[in-house]
């Protein structure tokens, strides 16, 4: 009886998948499964359930075993349509608890799914639950970006968007996004937005506002102001290195900007270079110098002094003893930390 039964399935192994199922039923067992089952033609198991399902086309049970057996053969994508396939159809009746229930049983599956993810946000608005929504199409946003599909991601950092649900990370993704794809004018409007909430104190995460003045940045590269900007929030953040590049950008358009040189010599010390912090003192003395403004050149002078006491140059400009230099130093209060790019910002 067993060798009958086993003769059986070889030899239906062996039938050309046109002998098993006609064109038509497969393009209709496709349609029913919500994918193409022709790959399974030749699974003895998949025949037989595939056989199941055109004689009994209502009966879902013989669709999750489909949808599971892709599974085990590793074909998640086609698993996950057959689930997709049998929510929308519950979806077309209105029957909102069954399609989530299919939809549920894809995630356990696949549940980075984009696809899956979005019908499940679909289906949590239709419901009035918009947090769950949106964190759903998150996912899916992620599962898009990694695709390629960036459009769609755009379509999903909107519609969180226009729940009122966005978050400054999400506003960030989004124009980063609509960066890439050529569509800077939308982008600029947003990012201009999150800058002007940072500024009213609204947003106090220094990285999300570093990333928005970046973006901001690489469109706008002639604005300096956007670029001082983005040196505070680096310097805010120890990010010295990079900060001391965008300086330099800065301090070669207007070398004699004493801001641009006092912030720089602020970085060189909280750098440990001190060396140079002493040289741009000693650049920002002369400045003052020739502006004869002979206060803030004695200041800075002594702030020379203050870390290199044998400098010629300042010891012969101030011309004091140690005494005077002690009793200037307790009064000069050292405002480097307090100096800003430009003078908005302070």
């Amino acid at each position: 009886m067993a060798k009958g039964v086993f003769d059986k399935i070889v030899s239906f192994i062996k039938k050309d998948v046109g002998g098993i199922f006609s064109a038509e039923t497969l393009k209709t067992l496709g349609q029913l499964a919500n994918t193409d089952v022709s790959d399974l033609i030749r699974d003895a198991k998949a025949s037989k359930l595939l056989a199941e399902i055109e004689k009994n086309p209502d009966k879902v049970e013989n669709y999750i075993q489909l949808a599971e057996l892709y599974r085990y053969k590793n074909k998640i994508d086609k698993a996950v349509d057959i689930y997709l396939g049998l929510a929308q159809r519950e979806l077309e009746s209105k029957h909102l608890d069954s399609a989530l229930s299919y939809i549920k049983m894809g995630l356990n599956v696949a549940p980075d799914n984009g696809l899956l993810n979005k019908f499940s946000a679909d289906i949590d608005i239709r419901r009035g639950r918009f947090s769950d929504a949106a964190d759903k199409y998150r996912a899916a946003v992620n599962y898009y970006i990694k695709k390629g599909d960036r459009m769609t991601a755009i379509y999903l950092l909107h519609t969180i968007k226009e729940m009122n649900k966005a978050t400054v990370r999400d506003l960030l993704n989004l124009s980063s996004i609509l960066i890439h794809e050529n569509m800077s004018d939308e982008a600029e409007k947003i990012l201009m937005a999150i800058r002007e909430s940072h500024k009213k104190g609204e947003i106090s995460n220094v990285r999300d506002l570093e990333a928005c003045l970046l973006m901001l940045y690489s469109m706008k590269k002639d604005d300096d102001v956007i670029l001082g900007e983005l040196i505070e929030a680096r310097i805010e953040m120890g990010q010295y290195d990079s900060v001391m590049v965008l300086l330099k950008k800065l301090i070669s358009k207007d070398p004699e900007n004493v801001n641009f040189l006092k912030r720089q010599a602020f970085v060189y010390k909280q750098m440990g270079d001190i060396g140079n912090c002493v040289k741009i003192f000693k650049v920002i003395a002369n400045i003052y110098a020739k502006q004869n403004n002979l206060i803030y050149r004695n200041i800075y002078y002594h702030k020379v002094l203050k870390y290199a006491p044998d400098d010629v140059e300042a010891l012969s400009v101030l011309k004091m003893d140690d005494q005077i230099r002690e009793k200037l130093d307790s009064k000069i209060e050292n405002t480097d930390s307090k100096i800003k790019i430009f003078d908005h910002l302070e």
